[in-house]
């Protein structure tokens, strides 16, 4: 028993590599009145990249998405912050060269064979168009 308790311990305690999802989503930027594509990622993130993202309130692209029983109310999302100071301060799709730039710059793998999975399944998670899959180690 407790041979148990030591390895279930050491076994919660062990530094995993944390992996997120970085996505692009629509915007529509109330201010210029246009739709952006815009990077979003699916948990907080550590290290660096975690100091250029913002929860951001998503207005609605459309009256006819407003929330119901069939459509998940979906206005929270975690934007990553233009590296250009872009659109209204947040990254856009035309920014992934410098995104990938900083992400191995500072510590991320990007996974080529998760993203390669993903992208070719039949699952697709909201109606986000995924970009990569990246792991950070401390």
């Amino acid at each position: 028993m407790n041979i148990f308790i030591f390895i279930f311990i050491s076994y919660n305690c062990m530094n995993y590599p944390k992996s997120y999802m970085l996505s692009t989503r629509v915007f529509l930027d109330t201010f210029n009145q246009c739709y952006k594509n815009i990077i979003v990622i699916n948990l907080p993130p550590e290290g660096p990249l975690g100091k250029i993202v913002r929860r951001l309130q998503m207005p609605p692209l459309s009256p006819f998405n407003a929330p119901g029983p069939c459509l998940t109310n979906n206005n929270c999302a975690l934007a990553l912050l233009s590296l250009r100071g872009g659109c209204c301060g947040l990254m856009s799709d035309d920014e992934i060269p410098d995104l990938f730039s900083f992400l191995m710059s500072n510590g991320y793998r990007i996974d080529t064979s998760l993203t390669k999975m993903m992208n070719q399944s039949e699952v697709k998670i909201n109606d986000n168009k995924i970009l990569c899959f990246i792991t950070y180690s401390v």
